[in-house]
């Protein structure tokens, strides 16, 4: 509906329009617009990629920006464990480091007890060097080209009893 002419015989229209008969409305509110269905339910609307900070932005675009913001996952081993799924990474995925903090005792850990951290390529790409009586950390700078997937490889050697937490930081993607 049309409010009023002005200048150069321009229109303005009302604070809420309806698209076609008993179409979408868009309702607009101070300085907030809001897309509704007919009976006031939220509607679905498409944008494009946002050029400015202040622009609403894509699920693509909100994608590669949470991507490269630090995270971490945690997965727990015991000295029975041999293999442990840590995390599957997409491609680019960067590990900043990896701590293993011992959460039980390791009972009867001798130089053959040991945890690495790696992959199918090398076992000990992420980590080495387990000491089951402190935490340790290994600050790894890697960045993985393709897909991986992170595993915790533990050796019991002599230990009888024993479980660790493993932390890998992160930027980039689980899959």
């Amino acid at each position: 509906m049309v409010d009023s002419v002005k200048q150069y015989n321009l229109a303005g229209v009302a604070a809420n329009v309806e698209l076609g008969k008993q179409g979408p409305l868009i309702i607009g509110s101070g300085s907030q617009v809001s897309f509704t269905d007919k009976n006031g339910n939220a509607s679905v609307i498409n944008i494009a990629q946002g050029t400015d900070p202040t622009h609403a932005v894509t699920l693509d675009q909100l994608t590669l920006s949470d991507s490269s913001a630090l995270k971490y996952v945690q997965a727990s081993v015991l000295h029975t464990d041999s293999n442990v799924l840590i995390a599957n990474f997409e491609a680019n995925t960067y590990i900043h480091s990896v701590t293993i903090d011992t959460t039980s005792t390791w009972v009867g850990a001798d130089a053959n007890t040991n945890i690495t951290v790696g992959d199918s390529s090398d076992n000990a790409r992420l980590f080495a060097g387990f000491d089951p009586g402190t935490q340790t950390t290994d600050e790894v700078d890697h960045r993985y080209a393709s897909s991986s997937t992170v595993v915790a490889y533990v050796t019991a050697g002599g230990a009888t009893g024993g479980a660790a937490k493993i932390t890998l930081w992160y930027s980039g993607t689980l899959s």
